[in-house]
């Protein structure tokens, strides 16, 4: 079971407050008690968002060149996430890149702009004019 609460106002406090007294005991005497964990609400990416960055990928795919080689719309995904983004260690002392989709609005704004100038600086790749970069809505 999983269920999160949005707490802006008192009621939605007592929401959860209600949602808790009403619910720990049968869980726990099922053996799964609750866990209760308080963090800020970060804002997801919209689609239109995403969209974009996937055009700008798209986009360093068809007119980005290293060493004589075009790579994919994935493989560039995977690279700035490495680089701009982090990598975790996996159980095999691999790495693998952070998701983006951890990101939240101003994050992956953030990201986004550093994957335009990458593009830019890098590659000499002039950026889409016809569409309005999403990934910086706030």
């Amino acid at each position: 079971m999983r269920r999160s609460f949005n707490i802006l106002e008192g009621r939605h406090a007592s929401f959860l407050s209600q949602f808790i007294q009403s619910n720990w005991g049968s869980m726990a005497q099922r053996g799964a008690p609750m866990h209760v964990e308080i963090t800020d609400a970060k804002a997801k990416r919209s689609s239109q968002a995403n969209r974009y960055y996937w055009r700008l990928l798209n986009q360093v795919a068809e007119e980005g060149w290293v060493e004589g080689r075009q790579y994919s719309a994935e493989v560039w995904h995977e690279l700035f996430k490495r680089r701009f983004i982090g990598c975790i260690d996996m159980p095999n002392g691999q790495t693998m890149a952070e998701s983006s989709a951890k990101l939240n609005i101003s994050e992956f704004s953030a990201y986004t702009m550093r994957v335009e100038q990458f593009a830019a600086s890098e590659l000499g790749i002039t950026l889409i004019e016809d569409a309005e970069p999403m990934g910086r809505i706030s």
